[in-house]
């Protein structure tokens, strides 16, 4: 371990070299013993990375060491089983990561990664709830970047509705970084993990967030933008996707929208467009077999969403039952529906006559229940609906 953390302290966080230092040398330790003069004979490094090594000691891989002991981190280097296959394959693997809480079998679990803008809409936030929640009740894995706006709701999503959630950080472990968002972090320890490429009390540095992207893409199977706009910081993760040959999935938005100009740009390119869970699932059901389900994943409303927010926070707090009573006492609208909702969701929406509802309620000769989640999972996921306490949805 100690040779590796002091390859990766020398060379640092998003190193390409890996790939060539591993045709030439077995393992890090090789590396090291070989010496300035044998690490210059190989033609494997560039004068920067022979003056790095040079500079670079085993006392000051000790020292992170020491410091991950400190810190209650777990070193995974490139070397150890538990390293996800999925980063094997990219360009850059990185030489060492480290972890916080526990590490999901990646290996054997499909993972996915959904991102999006800070300053999400709040339809976009609740597409990235209910996408998180609904893939982890389908058997996924899901990995996002631990920041406010589309990731926490993605994490949250995932934590509230029993699944597994993986954030990869910018920085290194004990480096305050988001305080808003130190109690997501808290949370997503329970069942999965945090995961970054840099050392304990490493800063956010310029470049952190695209060497974050790139682990974020790599360690999925394919990445869902849920929101894009002009210069949305998603675009470095949905490229990354694309380097990797990873699957791009995007949420397509009204022709126009500023928050959509990308999105529909990146489908134009072509992306998938993501319309319900099944454009998901579809793809990785022949590989999984019956480790992800969709029926599972569509089995019941989610759990209420919660948004970190202090705003958002104070008004679930203050929702009594006499409360909740007089909100469904209230005259609703509802939204012109567009053009690519199925068929079944269509059907459901249109004949909702009041704003709170059960599945019970929309049972018919024409559609069972089966349909009926599949279609209120459609409608969720675009934020025409949203479950609430009770086994009851709500018209939003």
């Amino acid at each position: 371990m100690i040779y590796w953390l002091w390859l990766q302290k020398a060379l640092g966080s998003g190193s390409r070299a890996l790939p060539r230092i591993l045709a030439k040398f077995k393992n890090a330790k090789e590396v090291f013993e070989a010496g300035d003069a044998g690490r210059t004979d190989s033609g494997v490094f560039n004068e920067r990375e022979l003056r790095l090594m040079k500079n670079t000691t085993l006392e000051n891989a000790k020292k992170i060491h020491n410091n991950c002991v400190r810190e209650n981190v777990t070193v995974i280097t490139y070397e150890d089983n538990a390293y996800p296959k999925l980063l094997k394959n990219i360009p850059d693997p990185p030489l060492v990561l480290y972890v916080k809480g526990k590490l999901p079998d990646f290996n054997s679990v499909p993972s996915i990664c959904i991102v999006g803008p800070r300053e999400v809409t709040d339809y976009g936030y609740k597409c990235a709830y209910s996408l998180g929640g609904r893939l982890c009740r389908g058997g996924f894995i899901v990995v996002s970047g631990g920041a406010k706006g589309s990731d926490a709701a993605a994490h949250q999503g995932a934590l509230l509705n029993g699944g597994i959630t993986v954030a990869v950080l910018p920085n290194g472990f004990g480096y305050d970084y988001l305080k808003q968002n130190e109690k997501l972090r808290e949370n997503i320890l329970e069942k999965g993990c945090l995961i970054t490429e840099n050392p304990p009390y490493t800063s956010v540095t310029k470049g952190a967030f695209e060497i974050r992207n790139r682990l974020m893409s790599g360690l999925s199977l394919g990445v869902v933008v849920v929101e894009a706009g002009e210069r949305s910081g998603g675009l470095i993760t949905a490229r990354r996707a694309t380097e990797q040959n990873r699957d791009l999935f995007v949420i397509p938005g009204s022709p126009g929208a500023p928050q959509y100009i990308s999105s529909n740009r990146l489908i134009k390119d072509g992306a998938k467009p993501l319309f319900d869970l099944s454009d998901i699932f579809s793809e990785y059901e022949g590989l999984y077999g019956g480790k992800i389900d969709i029926n599972r994943a569509l089995a019941k409303p989610l759990a209420k969403m919660v948004k970190y927010k202090p705003e958002y926070e104070e008004k679930i707090k203050s929702d009594t039952p006499k409360t909740v009573k007089k909100e469904e006492e209230k005259e609703f609208s509802k939204k012109i529906l567009p053009e690519n909702l199925s068929k079944n969701a269509k059907i459901i929406y249109n004949q909702l006559d009041k704003q709170y509802f059960t599945v019970d309620e929309l049972l018919s000769p024409d559609m069972n229940s089966k349909d009926i989640l599949s279609a209120l999972g459609e409608l969720e996921l675009f934020g025409f609906v949203s479950s609430v306490p009770g086994g009851r949805y709500i018209v939003v």
